[in-house]
């Protein structure tokens, strides 16, 4: 796994950082053999919000995965460049990542647990009672005010990935396509080396142009575009 290096004054964090370009979701039966994708699996995708989606909008992303495993994850996109450190001390599943999404680095912090009931919660206050310690302590280092009986499931997104052979100068791409009622996206990622960000998320264009898949004209995280497009549809 290629490593970025994020300075802390109490020593060195280790953040992982993938490149991700979104492709034009109309495109994805073409763009799947374009880029000799396979392995295919599916899997559904929760996430947890207010209906004005007040946790998102300050950094706070909850999200109940299922697929090869199932996990939920608590997630922080701090707006104001704050780093955080393992809130559980190296006893849980931490996550220190950079994205970069239309050239624009943007570091998350996240803490994630399986999950083995076969129910999906739908309340916040489900959600709160299956949240580890150090998810509740990410949470609370934050500095979110996060009203629970106001946070509900707002997304029941099915979820389609595929992975590639490494590419030159690219590596191994992951392709994931995401549908839900009324939308869709398609991405394609890879983990890079922290100097190599802008040359790959440029190679990934270049790859998609040599291939004739349209690149989207929406950049933002597939979070971000899911969430306020199912939003916006409930608000109707």
């Amino acid at each position: 796994m290629t490593l970025l290096l994020v300075s802390r004054l109490d020593g060195q964090e280790t953040c992982s950082e993938e490149v991700k370009l979104l492709l034009s979701p109309a495109q994805v039966k073409v763009a799947i053999p374009a880029l000799q994708a396979s392995g295919k699996t599916r899997g559904r995708v929760y996430f947890y919000d207010t209906p004005a989606l007040d946790l998102l909008s300050n950094g706070v992303v909850l999200r109940l995965r299922e697929g090869a495993e199932i996990d939920l994850t608590a997630k922080l996109r701090p707006l104001s460049g704050q780093t955080y450190v393992d809130p559980s001390g190296g006893r849980e599943r931490y996550k220190c990542e950079v994205d970069l999404n239309d050239g624009v680095e943007v570091k998350s912090f996240s803490v994630q647990r399986g999950y083995v009931d076969a129910k999906v919660p739908e309340t916040g206050t489900e959600v709160f009672r299956l949240l580890s310690a150090g998810q509740k302590k990410l949470l609370e280092d934050s500095k979110v005010t996060i009203d629970w009986r106001r946070v509900q499931r707002i997304a029941d997104i099915q979820s389609t990935s595929w992975k590639t052979n490494a590419k030159p100068d690219l590596g191994k791409l992951s392709v994931e396509f995401w549908e839900w009622p009324g939308g869709s996206v398609l991405e394609v990622s890879t983990k890079v080396a922290p100097a190599a960000g802008q040359s790959t998320y440029s190679g990934l264009e270049l790859l998609a142009k040599r291939q004739g898949l349209a690149v989207s004209r929406d950049q933002r995280s597939k979070t971000a575009i899911a969430l306020g497009e199912i939003a916006a549809a409930h608000r109707k």
